[in-house]
């Protein structure tokens, strides 16, 4: 007999899934389809064009950009136009340019081996390959700034002057959308790639407490089951994901939603009450949600399970480099895998954000009030430990 549940498709609220309807995005996606329309009515004389998406964390940049995606390749089709869009998260598939570029040839052209290719053969394949097979290609590349930060390569200038390799006609890249939190990064790029980026910017405001209200209707329909979510939980997630600290950041709300769904079962409950929801708003940090975690390499997780475990059992904001490494020792043998380099995990998390730096000996996680920081720590090992589990499984 199965476990009940209120859940109809708890996968629906994964920050992975990317709904229909997209509640209050109209307007932007719409923007940028109006931006490429031009292109699609005749590619042959299109070249390539570059568009920044701003906007701050869980602002609906990457699922707006992933419908427009959409959106366009159906159009293209109904033109009889091969086109193709290819979306990278650069904290998964761009750890490097040579990685970011095999990743694109085997989205756009998997025919094309790049065994021993350089960055820069790779790229002229794919142009290449587009040639040959009459096929047209819009890149999107997510969270820009980690990536200039964590690398510091070029790739900026290396796609916008792509056509470079073709200078006699288009090279069949019509966009290069760049996908980041703000502009901070302009900083980190040269005068030359600053100007090749362009200004054409699509902006993504923080989603109001009306707004989250609709997006959080929306999805409870398909993920809970009838009369399981009440309205007054809807409404206190909304206000609360609207307000400082969380500032509109409706992936916040979301897994707000999972985790008071999942207490509800764990509870014995047929309906979320609004309970469960105050209890999870004070376990759950805003700055770190389920998606952090699911886009982290599996050696960062252990490093993150690590990180929590010293803070906690420290009881302290902060704790030393030494410190962290002595426990990733202690998880290693426990879980009976073997750690990667523990320096670049650590760095790499600080890179991400989801922790904070400030020399050797004093490494955490900031704006936690210490009051709060046992409880937040023990829901974020329960966290990783249960990706852990799943990723191996």
């Amino acid at each position: 007999m199965s476990k009940a549940t209120v859940f109809k498709d708890d996968s629906l609220l994964s920050p992975r899934y990317v709904p229909k309807t997209l509640p209050h995005r109209e307007k932007q996606i719409k923007f940028m389809f109006n931006i490429f329309k031009k292109v699609i009515d005749d590619p042959t004389r299109a070249f390539l064009r570059p568009v920044q998406v701003v906007g701050g964390i869980g602002t609906g940049k990457t699922c707006s950009t992933i419908r427009f995606g959409e959106e366009l390749q159906a159009k293209a089709k109904e033109k009889k136009i091969n086109l193709k869009h290819v979306y990278a998260n650069l904290k998964l598939q761009g750890s490097s340019g040579p990685v970011l570029y095999r990743y694109l040839l085997d989205n756009a052209a998997p025919e094309v081996r790049t065994g021993n290719l350089s960055a820069d053969e790779m790229l002229y394949h794919l142009v290449k390959y587009l040639n040959a097979k009459n096929m047209y290609l819009i890149i999107s590349l997510d969270e820009i700034e980690y990536f200039m930060k964590h690398t510091k390569e070029h790739i900026i200038y290396d796609l916008t002057r792509i056509n470079e390799l073709t200078p006699n006609s288009p090279c069949r890249i019509l966009g290069l959308v760049v996908i980041s939190r703000g502009t901070d990064y302009y900083s980190l790029l040269d005068k030359s790639e600053l100007s090749t980026l362009g200004r054409s910017m699509v902006d993504f405001r923080p989603y109001t407490s009306e707004q989250i209200r609709d997006i959080l209707s929306s999805r409870a329909q398909e993920a809970f089951k009838s009369d399981t979510v009440p309205d007054s939980v809807i409404e206190f997630i909304a206000d609360v994901t609207a307000a400082p600290p969380v500032n509109g950041d409706v992936r916040y709300a979301l897994d707000l939603l999972l985790f008071a769904g999942n207490l509800a079962d764990n509870q014995g409950s047929d309906t979320v009450e609004l309970d469960y929801v105050r209890r999870m708003h004070g376990e759950v940090y805003h700055q770190i949600t389920s998606e952090d975690i699911l886009d982290l390499p599996y050696n960062e997780k252990l490093v993150l399970l690590a990180v929590a475990r010293t803070l906690r059992s420290k009881k302290s904001a902060y704790v030393s480099f030494k410190e962290i490494n002595d426990q990733c020792e202690l998880v290693s043998e426990e879980l009976n895998v073997k750690l990667g380099d523990v320096d670049y995990a650590v760095q790499d998390l600080d890179d991400r954000g989801i922790i904070d730096i400030r020399s050797l000996v004093r490494i955490g996680i900031s704006d936690i009030p210490t009051e709060e920081l046992i409880k937040y720590l023990d829901n974020l090992v329960e966290r990783v430990r249960s990706d852990l589990n799943e990723g191996k499984s």
